[in-house]
């Protein structure tokens, strides 16, 4: 495999994930409703492409395995719950700033929770990411903005915890089968709540459901279907750091389609987190030795 190749198919993946705001502020359904059929789609997509092979694929995995991915599936359902409703209390760019610390998130859980230790370099980037979050947030606090603000981080953790359960599946279960399951389990905890909560299911525009299938298409499987494509060929590092596209690449689309624009603080902070989620997650393996 051409190694530009497998660059050109990374510069896609977070420009399909930077459309991913845009699609859902054009939506008129409530936030748990484009999550809902967001994960719905994906999963029939991926269950799609796997095709008669899903079958078999679900006969091998273990028990622990399937009660991994049943839980992963719940914290997706908390990041997309969260993530899209911070879209109606913030802007663009500070919602898609604070979920992206999720590649903190799983720094700092695999420090607490798997023992892992980190370099210097990464501590160094965790700080200098959290003074970005503090900056970003004391502006927003006095513009109304605050309360997005805290969702977007709140996703930005079941995110990170999504991806570290990932971590440990991901080795023995093929994508789209962990896809398929994955989000199927989320499509069904938000449709209990939908239920709960007595949201309507049906009853939105056209519009809707096109965007919610490009959601599917775009985000769910090109965006972070190619990045765990480019896992095969790239370090890990690397992919991540890539993730701080989607970043740069919603902030741009925003001011050009909805006229958002960057504030200084938002600047300011948006440098910070984004220099400390690179030094973090360039640095991540690269722990103190014994």
């Amino acid at each position: 495999m051409r190694i530009s190749l497998v660059y050109l198919a990374l510069f896609f993946s977070v420009l399909c994930m930077s459309f991913s705001s845009i699609m859902i502020k054009f939506c008129t359904a409530p936030a748990i409703i484009i999550a809902l059929y967001r994960v719905f789609f994906t999963s029939g997509l991926a269950a799609f492409i796997r095709g008669p092979r899903l079958a078999g694929s679900l006969r091998s995995l273990s028990r622990r395995d399937l009660k991994l991915t049943m839980v992963s599936g719940f914290f997706l359902a908390l990041h997309l719950g969260f993530w899209i409703t911070s879209l109606s209390y913030t802007s663009v760019s500070s919602s898609v700033l604070f979920t992206n610390l999720q590649v903190i998130f799983v720094l700092v859980l695999s420090i607490v929770l798997l023992k892992e230790k980190p370099g210097r370099m990464a501590i160094l980037g965790i700080f200098i990411a959290l003074a970005g979050s503090f900056c970003i947030a004391q502006g927003d606090l006095s513009r109304g903005r605050f309360l997005g603000d805290m969702l977007s981080l709140a996703s930005g953790l079941f995110v990170g915890i999504y991806y570290l359960i990932g971590r440990q599946i991901r080795a023995r279960v093929d994508t789209m089968t962990y896809t398929a399951i994955n989000c199927a389990v989320a499509c069904l905890f938000l449709a209990l709540f939908c239920l709960a909560t007595g949201q309507r299911f049906t009853g939105y525009p056209y519009l809707d459901w096109l965007l919610f299938l490009l959601m599917a298409l775009g985000p769910g499987l090109a965006g972070h279907g190619l990045l765990n494509w480019a896992l095969k060929y790239l370090q890990a590092p690397t992919v991540s750091v890539s993730i701080l596209g989607e970043s740069v690449g919603a902030s741009i689309l925003a001011y050009f389609i909805f006229g958002e624009n960057l504030l200084w603080y938002q600047i300011s902070g948006g440098l910070l987190i984004l220099t400390g989620i690179y030094i973090a997650a360039v640095n991540e393996g690269q722990g103190i030795a014994d």
